[in-house]
């Protein structure tokens, strides 16, 4: 029976581009509906996600224009507690702010007394402490949070910073992985048939922006390189960005147009990933994960974030953030096969630990706490 489901309700600020609109996007598609009667409430309307959420969720937007007499009521002339009482969905058994900021502001006010309150975060508060714009002072931001039975950052990491930068608040502080769509990506891998554009005895994948901090310019230098001393490799390289134009001409003055590839923004990066010997990677996202869904080893620079994720070098072959330490690094995996299939089936394993139905078990405890 309908009436049998747990109410969740979910308040998020807008469902744009960003992360947690992206990761609520997969969770309202793969969350269990004959368990959950679930309802998204966007305080601004539109945005890149809307239609799917609207598609697998009950879904409310409080703001449906950029200005207006409204937004002013919302944002600021109105008390929260007035705010919440006119303008959010009542009677959930849960309550989510799925964004720090002003949706946390928000449902902090809530009158529901009955209703569990988790309060999502997705960003490193040490490194980008962006909501201190929302809040009149940091004592303000900390009652805030210990309105709620319990904060979940997205990672470890995250947890820590956000221990570090709030420590007055009092609610425990937990890790829940934002969830992956990784049955989709599996999919999509399946139509990679054989490209052979690119006959290379070892093939290296990288995903990102082609921006400096993702170092895809030391990455051409140290492919060229390893060409140079007879290494039959190449490189497929997905992601769009400033350095482009940078990257093109490199590869044309070094007549590297057999060898390396640049794929741009393409829709389906994935049945080129999964025909990938190695998959390098020099800063975070979520193309890391999906690599190792895909079940590729993975060789990584030394960051906190990767570190986590690849479980300290366990789960992947880990090196120092700087040009000669990855150019050893492939360099030692080229030459030691053994090792390479190694670090496929360490990166292989660690990958089921993000299929979608690992991940949504966390959330399924937490609603029925």
């Amino acid at each position: 029976m309908a009436d049998s489901k747990r109410k969740i309700l979910i308040l998020i600020e807008s469902l744009d581009s960003g992360d947690a609109a992206k990761s609520l996007s997969t969770f309202v598609q793969y969350i269990d509906k004959t368990t959950y009667d679930l309802t998204v409430c966007s305080i601004n309307a539109g945005g890149q996600y809307e239609a799917l959420i609207k598609e697998n969720a009950n879904y409310k937007a409080i703001l449906t224009s950029a200005g207006g007499m409204k937004r002013n009521m919302v944002y600021r002339n109105l008390p929260m507690s007035m705010v919440y009482r006119f303008f959010v969905p009542q009677g959930s058994d849960v309550e989510i702010a799925y964004s720090e900021g002003f949706a946390t502001k928000l449902l902090s006010a809530s009158s529901n007394k009955k209703a569990k309150k988790y309060a999502w975060v997705h960003t490193d508060l040490n490194k980008n402490h962006w909501t201190q714009d929302v809040f009149a002072e940091l004592k303000e931001e900390v009652d805030v949070y210990n309105r709620f039975d319990k904060v979940i950052g997205i990672s470890n990491l995250i947890c820590e910073a956000f221990r570090k930068a709030l420590p007055g608040v009092k609610p425990p502080v937990e890790t829940i992985y934002p969830p992956i769509d990784s049955l989709s990506v599996r999919l999509k891998s399946l139509n990679s048939g054989n490209d052979n554009e690119m006959p290379v005895k070892t093939r290296l994948v990288a995903h990102g922006r082609l921006e400096s901090k993702n170092e895809y310019a030391r990455l051409l230098r140290i492919v060229n390189r390893l060409i140079g001393e007879g290494y039959d490799i190449g490189l497929w390289l997905f992601g769009d960005g400033a350095e482009r134009g940078m990257l093109d001409h490199y590869i044309r003055d070094n007549n590297l147009q057999e060898r390396i590839k640049l794929f741009g923004a393409h829709p389906n990066p994935y049945r080129y990933t999964v025909q990938g010997d190695l998959f390098v990677c020099s800063a975070y996202s979520s193309s890391v994960v999906k690599a190792l869904i895909l079940g590729l080893p993975i060789i990584a620079t030394e960051t906190p974030e990767l570190k986590e994720l690849l479980k300290n070098g366990e789960s992947g072959y880990i090196v120092q953030n700087n040009e000669t330490a990855l150019y050893e690094g492939i360099k030692k995996l080229l030459d030691n096969p053994d090792l390479l299939q190694q670090y496929r089936q360490k990166g292989e394993a660690r990958g089921w630990d993000f299929d979608i139905e690992a991940l949504l078990v966390p959330y399924g405890n937490l609603f029925q706490a």
